[in-house]
């Protein structure tokens, strides 16, 4: 199990998300398990993705993709950042 921790620079969240959205089941089957949205509240075209996935060669697989490359550069998204990370205690 890996968690990726993503930030994204969007031209338009509008834009961005429905791209998003589209993309689950193809997330689905390189892994992934659940997906937690976030939007700065300071800066509405910025978000922080936090995906769990089961393994870190199928997240790195599907990160490291054309197709992911492509499609975000069609809607006008930028990745800024990409960190992939183990869970070493879960605490309430």
């Amino acid at each position: 199990m890996v968690y990726v921790l993503g930030k994204l620079k969007l031209e338009s969240y509008d834009k961005w998300k429905p791209l998003f959205n589209e993309r689950a089941a193809i997330r689905q089957d390189y892994g992934a398990y659940e997906t937690h949205l976030f939007r700065n509240s300071d800066e509405p075209n910025e978000v922080v993705l936090l995906f769990k996935w089961d393994n870190f060669e199928n997240a790195h697989r599907y990160f490291e993709s054309e197709a992911l490359e492509e499609a975000l550069k069609n809607v006008g998204a930028k990745v800024i950042e990409v960190t992939y990370l183990d869970e070493i205690v879960k605490t309430i």
